[in-house]
């Protein structure tokens, strides 16, 4: 039996399709019965499509999409010696999923029914063929789910944090309401009080809600709880930027230190996940049971090295949905994170990303904030500079110890150790099998090129504000004396000369222009990079959103070869935007049309385009050119 379903995008560069071919699967009406393959210890639960952005366990399983097993996370979990395990991954990396995944295994149904519900979610997982782990461990403990990552929206001042952290504390009570029937008389005042996120509940009364929850959960159900803490960090990083870290702290250390110091009697385990590790110097330094899991760790016995992010034999068993996709190009794009010293990693966000869309683009560097590292990148020392100059080049970095515990004064005194420890962390930087730093993959050296050029600290002060303002609003001759200053500037930390100006120097102009292309997002723009429209595929393509604005750009790059002319280069790139007829497909909203060929050599680039505008027959009509 063979079923297809397509992403039918005119811009996908592979055919993703699901072809089903396995006798397991069951038709179901319009759907189909998921079916599961397994090549190693990895296993993939196939479904009806690819989901992206959405971490809700019970939801993913319970739609029929397709699903990467990680079950064996509650063995490893369960039979770990650790009261706390802090587990550290990069963003986007499956810690979200997997205590999603947690939660439902372990904690106790309100009914028969609800409880058939949770064991059919892991039918077709690994897990289930762990039979004595089901008897003794499955629904069998009171469970603290809950994310932190809730309290960093519109809180810009601590103030505002605590309302939305009443605000999740309200959530949280009221997922146990059941247990308001066993409060003793002052407890039902306070979990009222908290279920009405009263503002005189003050704030050291705020700070042992969860233990007090902890206790509650434990006499309801005579059994310990399990902890799991999503996003253990967030609001930390988010105060430390807003200016109010040191208030936060001492908040969120009490916090964690009522619920998991010295709370045994009521908490069995706990897990926290999260990217930076401030267990010593931070929130948690007030617990002395705690084991922390970052991606270099080696031990003996190793934990949950393979459980956070997708392995080589997890991507190379969904590759399939997209026919086309070579693994080659797959793992120069987005492998690179390396766990344990052994196990090679892909970011999950990604792989989905690319199987939605069929396309080797960036897609994990857009979804979080980098405020943190921007700030640091502005004031760090010459050394660090050059030391991004190698990085750059390819070159690894061998002088560098990732720091043990992260101190935010380290990073507020602009010490390059603080820094280089939260690129890692971050996911910006990988360890190799020597021990030393390198930019894990191609997607990720896309982000390192939108820094080079964004921070005035690498481009001589200057910043490109001015440049892309001038390019989105057509000024064609003020960008273009901008941009060939710039490329002077900047280009220096890479090699782009001599031996390197074939297909090295050609993916360098990319990058880095794409890279300072990309700032256009941020403008209400999308910015597309090398997809087929018309009779080819463009490099860089920029179209406003509707209402922002009604200019487009369409950019070709070219590199100059055999003693061409540069001129004459960028004048075929323009040509060639004409000729393979991009302009193509282009939204109704945009009126105005700015075609740019831009020709590289060396350090040396010259920028000729024109300026169109949309005729009322829908066709379009040179206003200028710029020489």
């Amino acid at each position: 039996m063979k079923i297809f379903l397509l992403w039918n995008s005119k811009h996908s560069k592979f055919n993703c399709s699901y072809k089903l071919e396995d006798q397991r699967v069951v038709m179901l009406g319009s759907k189909f019965e998921p079916y599961t393959k397994n090549l190693n210890n990895a296993r993939v639960v196939f479904g009806a499509s690819v989901i992206v952005g959405d971490d809700n366990f019970e939801k993913i399983i319970n739609s029929h999409l397709t699903f990467v097993d990680k079950s064996m996370l509650v063995k490893e979990f369960i039979e770990s010696s650790d009261f706390v395990s802090l587990i550290l991954r990069p963003r986007r990396f499956g810690k979200s999923t997997n205590l999603s995944m947690l939660n439902h295994f372990f904690k106790i149904p309100n009914s028969k029914e609800e409880n058939d519900i949770s064991r059919k979610l892991f039918e077709k997982l690994k897990i289930s063929n762990e039979k004595e782990i089901i008897q003794e461990h499955f629904a069998q403990y009171p469970v603290i789910h809950i994310t932190l990552k809730e309290l960093t929206a519109h809180s810009e001042t601590w103030d505002k944090m605590m309302i939305r952290l009443r605000v999740l504390m309200a959530k949280i009570y009221d997922e146990h309401y059941y247990l308001i029937d066993n409060l003793h008389p002052h407890e039902l005042m306070n979990f009222q009080k908290i279920l009405n996120k009263d503002p005189t509940y003050s704030e050291s009364e705020l700070v042992s809600a969860l233990q007090e929850l902890s206790i509650y959960l434990r006499r309801h159900y005579k059994k310990e709880c399990i902890v799991l803490i999503d996003e253990y960090d967030s609001p930390m990083k988010h105060a430390y930027n807003k200016g109010y870290y040191e208030v936060a702290n001492g908040f969120f250390k009490g916090m964690f230190s009522s619920l998991l110091k010295s709370n045994s009697e009521n908490v069995t385990k706990a897990m926290l996940v999260g990217v930076l590790r401030i267990a010593k110097s931070g929130f948690l330094s007030g617990l002395k049971n705690i084991k922390v899991y970052p991606l270099y760790k080696e031990s003996l016995f190793p934990l949950y090295l393979d459980k956070f992010g997708f392995t080589s034999d997890e991507v190379e068993l969904l590759l399939p949905l997209c026919k086309d996709l070579k693994i080659d190009d797959v793992r120069e794009w987005y492998d690179g994170y390396i766990a344990g010293g052994t196990i090679h990693l892909y970011n999950p966000w990604s792989i989905a990303n690319l199987l939605s869309d069929g396309i080797l683009d960036t897609y994990w560097t857009d979804t979080g904030s980098t405020q943190t590292l921007e700030k640091c990148l502005w004031r760090a020392s010459s050394s660090f500079k050059e030391s991004v100059g190698k990085l750059l080049k390819g070159e690894n970095i061998t002088n560098v110890k990732i720091q043990d515990d992260l101190r935010y004064s380290h990073l507020g005194q602009y010490q390059d150790s603080a820094i280089w420890t939260l690129l890692y962390y971050a996911g910006y930087l990988t360890m190799n099998s020597e021990k030393h730093l390198v930019i894990p993959n191609k997607e990720i050296r896309s982000e390192w090129h939108r820094w080079v050029i964004n921070v005035p600290f690498f481009t001589k002060g200057q910043t490109i504000t001015s440049m892309l303002d001038n390019l989105l609003h057509g000024n064609l001759n003020l960008f273009s004396k901008e941009f060939e200053n710039m490329i002077v500037d900047t280009l220096s930390y890479y090699e782009v000369g001599g031996s390197q100006s074939g297909t090295k120097a050609e993916y360098v102009y990319h990058a880095f222009c794409l890279g300072m292309f990309a700032n256009a997002r941020d403008r209400g723009f999308i910015v597309r990079s090398n997809r087929e429209d018309g009779f080819g595929r463009y490099d860089v393509k920029i179209v406003p959103k509707p209402g922002v604005d009604e200019t487009a750009i369409i950019i070709e790059f070219k590199v100059v070869r055999d003693k061409k002319d540069l001129h004459d280069m960028a004048q075929e790139g323009l040509l060639q935007i004409e000729e393979k007829r991009y302009r193509v497909g282009l939204e109704e909203n945009v009126k105005r049309l700015l075609e740019i060929g831009i020709a590289f050599e060396g350090k040396k680039a010259c920028v000729l385009g024109h300026l169109l505008h949309r005729t009322d027959e829908g066709t379009w009509k040179k206003d200028l050119i710029s020489d």
